[in-house]
Protein backbone atom coordinates (compact mmCIF):
# COMPACT_ATOMS: atom_id res chain seq x y z
CA UNK A 1 0.00 0.00 0.00
CA UNK A 2 1.21 3.47 -0.81
CA UNK A 3 -0.16 6.66 0.72
CA UNK A 4 0.45 10.04 -0.90
CA UNK A 5 -0.23 13.63 0.12
CA UNK A 6 -1.49 14.44 -3.37
CA UNK A 7 -2.06 12.96 -6.82
CA UNK A 8 0.70 15.17 -8.14
CA UNK A 9 3.27 13.68 -5.72
CA UNK A 10 2.15 10.17 -6.63
CA UNK A 11 2.42 10.84 -10.38
CA UNK A 12 5.94 12.25 -10.08
CA UNK A 13 7.05 9.13 -8.23
CA UNK A 14 5.13 6.74 -10.51
CA UNK A 15 6.51 8.20 -13.72
CA UNK A 16 10.21 8.39 -12.81
CA UNK A 17 13.25 6.54 -11.59
CA UNK A 18 13.28 3.07 -10.11
CA UNK A 19 9.50 2.78 -9.86
CA UNK A 20 9.11 3.34 -13.59
CA UNK A 21 11.84 0.76 -14.30
CA UNK A 22 10.17 -1.74 -11.96
CA UNK A 23 6.78 -1.29 -13.61
CA UNK A 24 8.27 -1.98 -17.05
CA UNK A 25 9.93 -5.16 -15.76
CA UNK A 26 6.85 -6.29 -13.83
CA UNK A 27 4.89 -6.63 -17.07
CA UNK A 28 7.23 -9.45 -18.03
CA UNK A 29 7.21 -11.32 -14.71
CA UNK A 30 3.71 -10.84 -13.30
CA UNK A 31 0.55 -12.28 -14.79
CA UNK A 32 -1.67 -9.73 -13.04
CA UNK A 33 -1.10 -6.33 -11.50
CA UNK A 34 -4.02 -4.96 -9.55
CA UNK A 35 -4.43 -1.53 -8.07
CA UNK A 36 -7.03 0.83 -6.81
CA UNK A 37 -6.70 4.55 -6.24
CA UNK A 38 -8.97 6.56 -4.01
CA UNK A 39 -8.90 9.75 -2.03
CA UNK A 40 -9.71 9.70 1.67
CA UNK A 41 -9.39 11.82 4.77
CA UNK A 42 -7.65 9.00 6.68
CA UNK A 43 -5.26 6.22 5.72
CA UNK A 44 -7.31 3.08 5.00
CA UNK A 45 -6.72 -0.16 6.85
CA UNK A 46 -5.32 -3.25 5.14
CA UNK A 47 -8.76 -4.85 5.41
CA UNK A 48 -10.42 -1.90 3.67
CA UNK A 49 -7.88 -2.16 0.85
CA UNK A 50 -8.34 -5.92 0.50
CA UNK A 51 -12.13 -5.51 0.48
CA UNK A 52 -11.96 -2.94 -2.32
CA UNK A 53 -9.58 -5.12 -4.34
CA UNK A 54 -11.86 -8.13 -3.89
CA UNK A 55 -14.93 -6.12 -4.96
CA UNK A 56 -13.15 -4.76 -8.04
CA UNK A 57 -11.33 -7.92 -9.16
CA UNK A 58 -13.43 -10.67 -7.57
CA UNK A 59 -10.58 -12.68 -6.11
CA UNK A 60 -10.43 -13.92 -2.55
CA UNK A 61 -7.10 -14.81 -0.92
Amino acid sequence: MEVWESKEHMKVFRNNGNHLKAMKISRNIADKLELINWEAEAIPTWNECKDRLQKKFGRIE
